[in-house]
């Protein structure tokens, strides 16, 4: 018994640590990740999530490319104004109407020569100046009506490309433009390097990627404008041979069925020259 007070002081101890170790532990465990994670979070405090990207309208990035983007709008504008007048000129029916080779078609194989001569004179299109040209001749021979045809035909050339250098300037042009922006963005750039440093990237950044929305306008202007040209040229090219084809075969035809009818040659003349 003398023992047991000896016991109860050494147990006392025991029993008021034991409940205490169970709390002091995961103030240890959690204490350790706080510690570790501690720096994360300051980083998140200092450096806040950046918010996300959001695409930009039409008119930021117009008010991005500066004055140059005045000019590239304007110089579009007439690019497509130009497109727009040479597709509805060169359309075959305003160069060759169906109509009109039709009634040329119905007095030629009557034999109609005075009918002929007026209906191209009344007409007015490449097709109808064409045929008159050579009808002045026809006394000539037929050699020398599709001579006159031909030179007519080249003449008619310069109205089916009208407009179509302009087109192909606007092109070049816009695509040089853009570049201009661009260089004129870098230049911009490069003196904000000069006065703040290379501290913030961000600054040079911006300035380099306004200066490229330049570019992209310019190029696609230039594109258009430039594939527009090639595909125009093309068109007005086969209607010039086309035109001068077809009027040879119709004087020719013609010629063949005066021959066979045996017209008197005066009557072409006076014809002719009404």
């Amino acid at each position: 018994m003398r023992a047991s007070p000896a016991w109860i002081l050494i147990a006392l101890p025991l029993l008021w640590a034991a409940p205490s170790a169970p709390a002091q532990q995961p103030e240890a465990v959690q204490g350790q990740p706080a510690a570790e994670s501690s720096p994360a979070a300051e980083r998140e405090t200092a450096e806040p999530a950046a918010p996300p990207a959001e695409g930009r309208t039409l008119a930021e990035w117009y008010a991005m490319g500066g004055w140059v983007m005045h000019v590239l709008v304007g110089m579009s504008v007439l690019s497509l104004i130009v497109i727009l007048e040479r597709f509805w000129s060169l359309r075959r029916g305003a160069t060759l109407p169906r109509d009109f080779l039709g009634q040329y078609r119905d007095h030629a194989h009557r034999g109609e020569l005075k009918q002929v001569v007026e209906l191209c004179s009344q007409s007015d299109h490449a097709a109808a100046r064409v045929l008159r040209s050579g009808l002045v001749h026809f006394d000539q021979g037929l050699a020398d009506m599709v001579d006159a045809a031909s030179v007519a035909g080249e003449q008619e050339s310069g109205g089916l490309r009208r407009n179509l250098p302009l087109l192909a300037a606007l092109g070049n042009m816009a695509t040089m433009l853009g570049l201009l922006g661009t260089v004129l963005g870098m230049i911009e750039s490069f003196d904000l390097i000069a006065k703040t440093g290379t501290g913030d990237a961000r600054v040079v950044a911006g300035g380099i990627f306004q200066a490229l929305v330049t570019t992209a306008a310019g190029l696609m202007v230039g594109l258009v404008a430039i594939g527009a040209h090639s595909l125009l040229r093309r068109k007005a090219e086969g209607l010039e041979v086309e035109l001068v084809e077809k009027s040879s075969r119709m004087l020719e035809d013609l010629w063949l069925r005066r021959e066979a009818s045996k017209l008197p040659q005066g009557e072409a003349s006076e014809a002719a020259a009404g």
